[in-house]
């Protein structure tokens, strides 16, 4: 394990104080979000199926499409789409 260390505002450091002990967690849990937000992004701009933009983010089918109705996406399946997402 690293040791990393940062230079934070005081009330930012302030609002980390009551998490002290799982700062690595807390790290985890931002960074799967920002995956998975990118991974979003992809989806609708049409880069990648939402089935890929899961596979890029590293977490389930089901777990993106719950994400992206959370931030009102919603997959419309097409043929094509199915196919590929089938193969």
């Amino acid at each position: 394990m690293q040791t990393l260390t940062i230079t934070v505002p005081d009330e930012l450091s302030a609002q980390l104080e009551p998490y002290r002990d799982s700062l690595g967690d807390l790290l985890a849990m931002a960074l799967r979000q920002i995956h998975m937000g990118e991974a979003l992004a992809l989806f609708q701009q049409g880069g990648v199926s939402l089935w890929k933009a899961a596979r890029i983010a590293g977490v389930s089918l089901r777990e993106m499409t719950q994400y992206a109705v959370a931030h009102g996406v919603r997959a419309a399946v097409d043929e094509p789409t199915l196919q590929e997402e089938l193969a």
